[in-house]
């Protein structure tokens, strides 16, 4: 849950359900947490709504806040995992995505390629390394990382998503398509995919295609490109 508030960038809250994982887990009772995390954070947070002095901006104060209330969490997490290692990848996956959201793709690749070395077949995981990598720019690396995690899982639409953007990064136009269309087949919900699929269809000034985009016609595209309709 904690991690999930992590991803929402709900910071209180996450700090909050983290600590409460590890104060409430009979592995860490030992461990010193003297530390009022939520209340330090919740303190910072009133001092958005209090006056800024002339040298700070209230982006600026927010900056910190955020960056501090990572530091926290990050800090917990280590904590925890240098006194008990037996929860070592729930750890390592939580670190991955705070590193994550305070834009340390290094880090956060590490944190995951270490959960991976535990649970190797944790397609969620292998598309978390994606995206992370691809965030930090390595969209070439991505790709096998999504892979490996459409490999696990064929039907996974997030994972065909990420591997269509990372494609369109690239440059690969044609797989960028093909990995758009697949996304739109699992997932016929997702419809910001046909805007995606315009624009890399238009940059292969495939001009013709783009009466199917406007009419949303999966079925059409099947003579085109190689993907499963469901």
């Amino acid at each position: 849950l904690g991690v999930s508030y992590v991803n929402e960038l709900q910071h209180d809250k996450a700090l909050d359900n983290l600590k409460a994982w590890i104060t409430n887990n009979p592995k860490y009772a030992g461990l010193d947490l003297d530390v009022d995390v939520a209340g330090q954070i919740a303190a910072a947070e009133n001092d958005i709504y209090s006056a800024a002095s002339p040298s700070t901006s209230t982006g600026q104060i927010n900056n910190n806040n955020k960056n501090a209330a990572f530091e926290e969490v990050k800090s917990l997490l280590l904590r925890a995992l240098e006194y008990d290692a037996s929860d070592a990848d729930k750890i390592h996956e939580a670190l991955g995505v705070v590193y994550n959201v305070s834009k340390d793709y290094e880090s956060a690749a590490e944190s995951f390629r270490k959960v991976l070395q535990l649970r190797p077949d944790d397609y969620q995981v292998w598309n978390k390394l994606g995206a992370t990598l691809a965030n930090g720019d390595h969209s070439d690396q991505a790709l096998p990382a999504y892979h490996e995690a459409i490999q696990l899982k064929p039907k996974y639409a997030r994972a065909w998503l990420n591997m269509a953007i990372s494609h369109s990064n690239l440059r690969n136009n044609d797989q960028a398509a093909r990995c758009y269309l697949q996304a739109l087949s699992l997932n016929p919900r997702a419809t910001h995919c046909w805007s995606y699929l315009r624009m890399v269809l238009s940059s292969s000034e495939k001009w013709d295609l783009l009466p199917l985009v406007f009419n949303q016609d999966l079925a059409g595209f099947q003579q085109h490109y190689d993907f499963v309709l469901y």
